[in-house]
């Protein structure tokens, strides 16, 4: 993403384009806030700081506050201030006051200062018409960066019982490629004035970003995505975890703001409170931690349900590949909340999982939808999320693309390697692939013990339970004295007799290396073999545990061919987490953990 933002900023500089809202004084005594209009000024001088520089040749500001701020001069602005960047220039909105939904109705509205909890619909702007205007200023701008503080619940608690904060601004704003929303709180949660600072949490978090605080890689160019990212954070542990910010980002990442020369970060005040003793589950959450679930079948049709452990697996596999990332074992999950009536997040927090990955998809014909959720884990509330939509021919390029949003919307870094744009998906492959592994119940499936369907991923640096894992490279030997275990090089030596069988299509070859290989099991992978010419099978990405008398390892398996039916080059990549247990016959696969 780096990569991303530097070509942008090699381009010849635009021009920026803010307009900034605050309300503090509403008509309706009520309503009023302490600082939204000191924050909308503050703003405005930070942002104006760079003009002049490598980013943008000029700074173009509109400040609207308390009773300039009308429904006639947002529309106004919006259209012919906004409206004016052009395709190299950054337009910018940032928006503080009151969001409110009506019950009733179900309708959002921004509320001007005019606005009162009975003219809200006459007075204030629809959260539609102004996404609409962001969709119009879009069309002729580079991008679209909107910042909103609208989530100040307590003031209208007081006001009127009939309308309530505005719960998600993220759903309600869709502009599409080229858009990205940082908004002040997640849904329930009070966006907190703080009146050490003279502002808000997060203007604060925003203005000490933009002074250099969120300039991670110190390049002195602060992007898209390091500053929602430090934004979030920072407003977290200033509120000692009662406000999380979170972002929605549609497109690449660019370079935002430069660092000038003499900018300094506000200094961090103390978390005050009564929530000022720490965070329960801060010290359980490992840092960039995830699991990813199953995915539901939204249609009534069982035939496809399999898809969804193997969008599991193809997450999965795509999100092991983050060398930022933790990635925990689909079996992890799925035996603790057995343990645990189904309790995901009280599974989450006992495992110090940071995130979930949680989605849906449904298919009609040959087209599948995909929609993926991201968790927080201490709070239980919604991230950020995207979707796709496409031909299931697509299939790995489509959850390819989804993974990448997500990681986008946890502000790290997309890998550079984004596989092959020639290779088309196979979903028939992919199964037969997974059931021959076990990781799906082959087709038919004859009567015989019934195994685990979902599949199974290690964490790189974490336990399958709560202890760390001691994670081995698997270039030396690292067994206890007193285990009779041979060195680790057997296993690889395993794996290498595994590699081997399957490139060589040597069924009798790849059964030897089982405890035991059901009948069932080597049909399926008979029919994946004859339909896999010139089949190339690699092994990588390995990670290996030693468990009492067994060895767990976690692979990364790459398997590129031709396909018969179609003629055209397929690769199919699937992380597998398998035991190894001692047999008179030597070291042989004993399933899955």
């Amino acid at each position: 993403m780096k990569t991303q933002a530097q070509t942008v900023a090699a381009s010849p500089p635009g021009e920026l384009w803010l307009l900034a809202i605050g309300v503090s004084r509403y008509a309706q005594p009520e309503l009023r806030l302490r600082f939204a209009a000191a924050d909308a000024r503050a703003i405005a001088a930070a942002l104006e700081r760079q003009a002049g520089g490598s980013l943008y040749r000029t700074v173009h500001t509109r400040v609207l506050l308390d009773e300039e701020v009308t429904r006639e001069a947002i529309i106004e602005s919006m259209t012919q201030f906004l409206g004016s960047a052009r395709p190299n220039d950054v337009a910018v909105l940032f928006l503080a006051g009151h969001g409110v939904q009506d019950r009733s109705t179900g309708s959002y509205y921004f509320l001007p200062a005019p606005a009162t909890t009975t003219n809200y619909a006459s007075a204030g702007l629809r959260m539609t018409d102004l996404d609409e205007m962001l969709r119009v200023v879009r069309r002729s701008a580079r991008a679209v960066l909107v910042m909103l503080d609208t989530c100040h619940a307590g003031a209208l608690r007081a006001a009127s019982p009939h309308l309530e904060a505005l719960d998600d601004p993220a759903a309600r704003l869709n502009t599409g490629e080229g858009f990205f929303l940082l908004a002040a709180s997640k849904p329930g949660e009070e966006s907190e004035e703080r009146a050490d600072l003279q502002q808000g949490a997060f203007t604060y978090a925003i203005l000490q970003g933009l002074a250099g605080a969120a300039d991670i890689d110190g390049n002195r160019e602060i992007t898209v995505t390091e500053l929602f990212g430090y934004v979030t954070r920072t407003v977290a542990s200033l509120t000692n975890g009662r406000q999380h910010p979170y972002s929605k980002v549609e497109g690449s990442d660019f370079t935002f703001a430069a660092v000038r020369l003499g900018s300094a970060a506000l200094p961090t005040p103390a978390r005050t409170g009564a929530g000022s003793s720490p965070d329960p589950f801060a010290s359980q959450a490992a840092s960039n931690s995830v699991a990813v679930l199953t995915f539901q079948n939204l249609r009534s049709d069982p035939q496809h349900d399999w898809v969804g452990v193997a969008l599991r697996t193809a997450f999965n596999t795509e999100l092991s590949k983050v060398k930022a990332l933790q990635v925990y074992a689909p079996e992890l999950i799925d035996r603790a909340l057995a343990q645990r009536s189904g309790d995901l997040l009280g599974v989450a927090r006992q495992l110090g999982i940071e995130r979930l990955v949680t989605g849906s998809f449904s298919i009609v014909g040959n087209e599948i939808r995909i929609d993926a959720h991201i968790v927080y884990s201490r709070s239980g509330l919604q991230e950020g999320s995207d979707s796709v939509q496409g031909s299931l021919d697509d299939f790995f390029t489509l959850q390819r693309q989804l993974v990448f949003s997500l990681l986008r919307r946890m502000h790290i870094a997309v890998p550079a390697e984004t596989g092959s744009g020639s290779e088309k998906s196979n979903l028939d492959a992919l199964r037969l692939l997974l059931e021959s592994e076990g990781e799906l119940e082959p087709r038919p499936s004859p009567a015989r013990p019934a195994t685990p369907t979902a599949p199974r991923r290690l964490p790189r640096k974490s336990s399958l339970w709560q202890q760390p894992w001691r994670v081995f490279g698997l270039a030396a030997p690292a067994w206890a004295e007193e285990t009779p275990a041979p060195p680790l090089h057997e296993a690889l030596a395993v794996l290498e007799q595994y590699r081997r069988a399957l490139s060589a299509k040597d069924l009798e070859a790849f059964a030897r290396l089982y405890v035991d290989f059901p009948a069932d099991r080597r049909a399926t992978l008979a029919r994946y073999l004859d339909n896999a010419a010139d089949l190339q099978v690699e092994i990588e990405d390995v990670w290996a545990e030693r468990q009492g008398e067994e060895l767990v390892v976690s692979f990364l398996r790459r398997d590129k061919f031709v396909d018969r039916q179609t003629g055209k080059p397929v690769t199919l990549e699937v992380r597998l987490t398998r035991r190894l247990v001692f047999t008179p016959r030597g070291w042989l696969i004993a399933g899955k953990p």
